[in-house]
């Protein structure tokens, strides 16, 4: 399989580095990184990912505004967008489609497995 290109949008700097060595060095996926949502956007149209994997807990204020328009740039491009969040087994998979999210993956997560899950939670060939 091509390496896959992930945009990873992640308010938290340890977190973002952990899951950049995470799918990068286990996996060799190409990383591209947003600390804020707003930074992710205009990455969007840069990079074109193959996903988007986001945390929306941040702070930014109009951090709601921001994620309708990553689903916006979703469904015009066919880029699914994967929730990762400590939040992420508050919802079943039918609300998570509702809300424009291909699903979800609940933090803390399996460093080993990440890559995997997301493949399968998107259906991916390994």
């Amino acid at each position: 399989m091509a390496a896959k290109l992930i945009l990873l949008i992640e308010h938290e700097a340890g977190i973002r580095e952990v899951l950049e060595a995470c799918l990068h060095d286990i996996d060799g996926w190409r990383i591209v990184l947003a600390s804020s949502i707003k930074a992710g956007i205009d990455l969007c149209e840069q990079q074109r990912p193959d996903v988007i994997l986001i945390d929306t807990s941040t702070p930014e204020i109009d951090a709601l505004l921001f994620i309708e328009e990553l689903k916006v740039y979703s469904a015009e491009y066919s880029v699914p967008i994967l929730l990762i969040s400590s939040r992420a087994s508050w919802f079943s998979a039918e609300i998570l489609h509702q809300m424009g999210f291909a699903g979800a993956i609940n933090k803390p997560f399996n460093p080993l497995t990440l890559s995997q899950r997301i493949s399968q939670t998107l259906g991916w060939s390994n």
